[in-house]
């Protein structure tokens, strides 16, 4: 017997109902002849799994064997999660969260938007971390009763009018003639009661085919055109977050080097961006967020300790499965896979937001 599997034992016994619970005591006793009467069936769930595992733990079979039982008699079905289940995906982003809410508390003209720009290799799931910031870290940094977000999806191509297809595309977010003048497209962000995120992505594809540097910077100037009434007094955040992506030659050699060059030539201008005072450059408070990196396993070990501590033992040789040294680091959207089946094995009400 160990003590994982006791409490692991005892997280599945909580979970059954009376009636479950019930029917894997009359099986143990009718089928194997246990003397479970000082098992009491109707006190709280937590005492009675109490009771039951330190009694079988007197008896030869042990843990193992009402291990067993619970499994025929009262099989727990797998949680399948969603996809978009964001709990996966919540393991450390503090460099990222941190330069963000301070944006945010020392951002003072809210009729101007604030503009976040994020950056990451394509595996590092960047548009998760727009939603998790949404659903979880914004609300409490910015004290509402919701934020609104848009995804503005817009077709970066040669030769396009950059501003009039963020236009068409916002209007079209928002709800209202996608050739709407830019006054109404305000007027509708106006009638919002909450705090609002606009976001889109960009890519190293779009980056190559676009101008390069001349499109992020045309993006900024559409946001610092908009003219938004001193009137305006919720936040008002545009997240535009780059993917490094391969952009595909043909031979696997000049794909690699390929990559290599173009990517690295965008993280250094982004790390030039990201000492730009915005409001000085562009007429717009802005901020260049540090890239979306690996994951590394004490990052994950403390996500188990705050949103898993009830089966926290279960849960720590799975993660210390994951990686091969302390010193590895995971690619957010691998590990965010791995962690989903590890929640798929407890019930949701075992994680704790």
């Amino acid at each position: 017997m160990t003590s994982n599997q006791s409490i692991k034992l005892y997280e599945t016994l909580k979970r059954l109902t009376k009636t479950q619970f019930g029917e894997v005591c009359f099986y143990l006793k009718k089928e194997h002849d246990y003397d479970l009467s000082h098992v009491d069936l109707d006190k709280a769930p937590s005492e009675s799994a109490n009771q039951l595992i330190e009694l079988i733990e007197q008896y030869p079979q042990g843990l193992t064997h009402l291990s067993e039982v619970i499994d025929k008699v009262a099989p727990q079905k797998k949680i399948k999660l969603n996809v978009d289940d964001l709990r996966p995906h919540l393991p450390n982003r503090r460099p990222q969260e941190s330069k963000l809410g301070h944006a945010i508390q020392t951002h003072h003209h809210k009729q101007r938007p604030l503009l976040c720009l994020i950056h990451s290799d394509e595996c590092q799931c960047s548009d998760r971390f727009v939603d998790r910031l949404v659903q979880y870290y914004l609300p409490q940094v910015v004290p509402c009763e919701g934020i609104t977000p848009y995804f503005v999806h817009c077709h970066f191509s040669q030769d396009i009018d950059l501003h009039q297809e963020i236009s068409e595309q916002l209007a079209s977010s928002l709800k209202i003639n996608p050739f709407a003048q830019p006054s109404e497209i305000v007027e509708a962000i106006m009638r919002e009661r909450s705090p609002i995120i606009f976001h889109t992505d960009m890519c190293t594809k779009n980056w190559s085919r676009c101008g390069g540097m001349k499109l992020i910077h045309d993006f900024i100037e559409f946001w610092a055109k908009l003219d938004i009434p001193s009137t305006h007094n919720h936040l008002l955040l545009f997240c535009l977050y780059f993917n490094y992506k391969d952009i595909k030659p043909t031979h696997f050699l000049a794909r690699w080097f390929k990559k290599k060059s173009i990517n690295d030539q965008i993280r250094a201008e982004f790390g030039r961006l990201e000492k730009e005072n915005f409001s000085e450059k562009f007429g717009i408070n802005g901020i260049v967020l540090p890239e979306l990196v690996d994951i590394e396993k004490e990052d994950v070990e403390a996500w188990a300790r705050k949103h898993l501590p009830s089966v926290l033992n279960s849960v720590k040789p799975k993660i210390d499965n994951l990686f091969k040294s302390p010193e590895e680091t995971i690619p957010m959207c691998d590990l965010a896979r791995s962690l989903r089946e590890i929640l798929e094995e407890f019930t949701p009400d075992v994680f704790r937001v």
